[in-house]
């Protein structure tokens, strides 16, 4: 029974590598950062998993390390990132969410600094509400402390700003959180653009009636194991396809 149980979780990990290495070709092309990561809990929470979207350097293999929750590592090649206390304290302050992505994304960065939260304009930003929060200190997130002010900050949101510094977002799964990373990006560049245009923010009404019609929609269709956005760039990675970065 022992080694059946192993075997599941080996099988369970090698699933989860495959698709953190998925999320982060996603948002490397879609963010524009290679210095981002994406993190996912291990089987039985026995520690984290996280890979760079992109090494600097060409002849490297990806970065992908595996450590518990004292930062300890694991496995893997490099070492645990420098912010690896975001995943470590969500994780511990949220145990509903499985995964996680850090990046620093460039209109988001911006409209941080302009205390101006991503919030829900059109029909794929239901998720954010009337606002994320916004982490008010223009720092790294390095030790405990500063790991579960964050978590604090964040508390059951789908992701949240760091004022000058980028975003992080939590999912159910790596697709969920992968792409909660690219709508949020997605959003602050239609806020952005709309505010050229005299856009002052939506009413109460407008959010209610866009999230009221989602609902309708998710309940006529059935639930797949990921995302039609996943599947289709899943697929253009498989086919060596690349993309136009940042595309609507």
């Amino acid at each position: 029974m022992r080694a059946i149980k192993t075997a599941a979780n080996r099988a369970l990990i090698k699933t989860a590598e495959q698709e953190l290495g998925i999320a982060c070709k996603i948002l490397e092309w879609e963010i524009g950062d290679i210095w981002g990561h994406v993190g996912v809990r291990l089987p039985n929470d026995k520690g984290i998993a996280v890979q760079m979207f992109r090494r600097a350097e060409e002849d490297k293999r990806d970065w992908l390390v595996h450590f518990d929750y004292n930062i300890k590592k694991l496995s893997g090649v490099g070492t645990p990132p420098r912010e690896s206390v975001i995943y470590t304290e969500i994780f511990k302050a949220r145990p509903d969410v499985v995964a996680a992505v850090h990046c620093h994304a460039s209109t988001c960065v911006a409209m941080s600094l302009a205390d101006t939260p991503v919030s829900c304009v059109h029909m794929q930003s239901g998720r954010w509400g009337s606002g994320v929060p916004i982490y008010p200190r223009p720092i790294y997130i390095l030790d405990q402390d500063e790991g579960a002010d964050l978590a604090r900050v964040l508390g059951n949101a789908n992701g949240m700003m760091i004022k000058g510094h980028g975003i992080v977002t939590v999912g159910k799964s790596i697709d969920e959180a992968c792409f909660n990373a690219v709508y949020m990006e997605r959003t602050a560049k239609i806020m952005a653009m709309a505010k050229l245009f005299g856009f002052k923010g939506v009413p109460k009404d407008f959010i209610e009636q866009l999230s009221g019609s989602k609902e309708k929609l998710l309940s006529r269709g059935k639930r797949m194991p990921h995302s039609s956005e996943w599947n289709y760039y899943a697929r253009l990675i498989k086919q060596g396809k690349t993309w136009n970065r940042g595309g609507m």
